[in-house]
């Protein structure tokens, strides 16, 4: 019976043993499994924007949307390009607990749906850290994630989920999850949830009607790319690409040159059937797409040695390397309701052979809208005279505007008329409300601020 009962006493032991390890082990994973969530709480902000000058790819009115501190000591802030907009009347934002305050925006990317925001030190509460961003790698597919944000007016809160898959789409990397991305997520961490580490930025979800569990975020391994020059005091802008690549279900992973242009800042050796192969300094990453080339191109300038095959023959030849302007030094030109700017496209010796002014957007019961004005279409002539700077035509238009007179506006839009790829328009406009607009500019004598 002794004997029994010192048994019974040594299994009753190893099962609280067992027991109190299992409960250890579970306390501990729920401990570091809330931990990144309490991080998340401590970095994470909401943002609200106003636009009222929106240029190409935004949207006039107000929007939100989260972001998350990145530079404690710069006070910088990631979000979505599409969340802080590109040219903002208007930019705020509140940590958890605290009011809103303003933001302005330090650097917005054309390729990337990715801007920088700044904010004073001081208004970074106690104790608030940055985000830990895991910069070097991408993650692993299966991996569990949490995208955290304000989703649907829902205050910093988490859907959980697993890395789907990465993905090439649209000309961009992208980080699929199956974690919910709904309104007000976009702009906020998608985060490791066993590491705590930032991966990707929440950028938008597919369409509920059509899909479940479609959701696509920002790599963060481009991003902080973009980071690091800002740091350094670079221009971050991906660079210009006077050059075209043919892809089609044949030929994948290939970077194959179907064409050169002329028009852009810089010019490249390359000819029709080129293949790029890789840069020369890391000539085992391999080119696969338009995309690889932009981000290895991205901070550099002057020239740059690549590897290429032409008619089946290795050679290296030097790429001239140049950033695109920076998207905050834009400006545009408002009136009668529409904003109108300038970029320089690619193909803008096919598409824009005259280096006509561009309508971005015609506001609902404007002048413009009434008269049936489209946007995206081109400024061909304004009273006969081909006006092809925006300094030059917000003179002329601001004359108009004193005298109450209405100008004959012709546009040119890219549809098809007979035997033509371009139709034309003729509208007498009233002149309303002249002024230059974007994130940096003055409107007062129809010049540019100097920078």
């Amino acid at each position: 019976m002794f004997k029994f009962f010192i048994n019974y006493c040594l299994t009753l032991a190893a099962l609280i043993g067992i027991l109190t390890i299992q409960s250890l082990s579970f306390a501990g994973q729920l401990s570091s499994k809330t931990s990144y969530l309490l991080k998340a709480e401590s970095y994470t902000v909401k943002i609200r924007t106003r636009v009222k000058y929106p240029p190409m790819r935004d949207n006039k009115g107000s929007h939100s949307g989260a972001g998350f501190l990145i530079d404690a000591e710069r006070g910088w802030i990631a979000t979505n390009a599409h969340v802080s907009s590109r040219n903002p009347e208007s930019l705020e934002i509140a940590f958890k607990g605290q009011n809103f305050v303003d933001a302005k925006l330090l650097f917005v990317d054309r390729y990337l749906d990715l801007a920088v925001l700044e904010i004073p030190r001081g208004e970074i509460p106690a104790g608030n850290k940055e985000a830990d961003l895991r910069c070097d790698e991408w993650p692993d597919v299966g991996s569990k994630v949490g995208a955290y944000g304000h989703p649907l007016s829902l205050d910093f809160s988490v859907t959980t989920g697993i890395i789907s898959g990465l993905r090439y789409r649209h000309n961009r990397y992208w980080i699929q999850t199956d974690a919910a991305i709904n309104r007000g997520n976009s702009g906020g961490p998608l985060i490791s949830t066993e590491s705590g580490d930032v991966v990707g930025i929440n950028a938008m979800g597919y369409s509920k009607r059509s899909s479940e569990g479609l959701g696509f975020t920002v790599p963060m391994v481009y991003a902080c790319r973009v980071f690091k020059l800002l740091r350094e005091g670079k221009n971050p802008s991906a660079s210009y690409l006077p050059a075209a690549f043919a892809t089609s279900d044949e030929v994948r992973d290939k970077l194959i040159v179907a064409t050169t242009y002329d028009e852009l800042p810089v010019k490249w050796a390359l000819e029709p059937g080129d293949h790029l192969l890789s840069m020369a300094s890391r000539p085992n990453t391999k080119l696969k797409n338009q995309a690889d080339l932009i981000h290895a191109l991205r901070g550099s300038e002057g020239d740059v040695a690549v590897n290429i095959i032409r008619q089946g023959k290795p050679l290296t030849l030097n790429l001239a390397a140049l950033a695109r302007p920076r998207m905050i030094d834009w400006v545009g030109l408002h009136f009668s309701g529409m904003v109108v700017g300038k970029e320089r496209i690619r193909d803008s010796n096919l598409s824009n052979p005259n280096d006509e002014i561009f309508i971005l957007d015609i506001a609902s019961a404007s002048v413009g809208s009434v008269l049936g004005i489209g946007a995206y279409s081109y400024i061909n002539t304004v009273d006969g005279l081909r006006l092809k700077n925006i300094q030059k035509l917000c003179v002329y238009l601001r004359q108009a505007e004193k005298e109450n007179r209405k100008v004959k506006m012709v546009t040119r839009s890219r549809k098809w008329e007979y035997m033509s790829a371009s139709t034309y328009k003729l509208f007498n406009v009233s002149i309303k409300d002249v002024k230059l607009v974007g994130p940096r500019y003055s409107d007062e004598d129809c010049k540019v601020n100097p920078s």
